[in-house]
């Protein structure tokens, strides 16, 4: 089966435009999945100031059980991260 030049011209314009979109999506996921762990790693860093001066027992511990789940989470989006990197850069 022979392809003439307008036909592969419009195929690998279409191919190059869906790569293009994939590669548009990963970085608009990586841009906002990095930012939300800035937000995190700040949330986490005041947390621990909280921690630091609060006198009240009840309060420190209710405090530390946020930074835990808090801390969790942002290494999940770090993991997460990495992973969507690795995929991106394989591509």
């Amino acid at each position: 089966m022979k392809f003439d030049k307008a036909l592969k011209k419009k195929l690998l314009k279409k191919l190059k435009s869906y790569l293009n979109a994939e590669a548009e999506q990963l970085q608009q996921e990586d841009e906002g999945l990095s930012k939300v762990l800035k937000k995190l790693k700040k949330k986490e860093k005041h947390l621990k100031e909280l921690i630091a001066v609060e006198q009240d027992a009840e309060e420190r511990e209710m405090l530390e059980q946020e930074l835990e789940i808090v801390h969790s989470q942002r290494k999940k989006g770090i993991e997460l991260l990495s992973t969507l990197r690795k995929a991106g850069s394989s591509k």
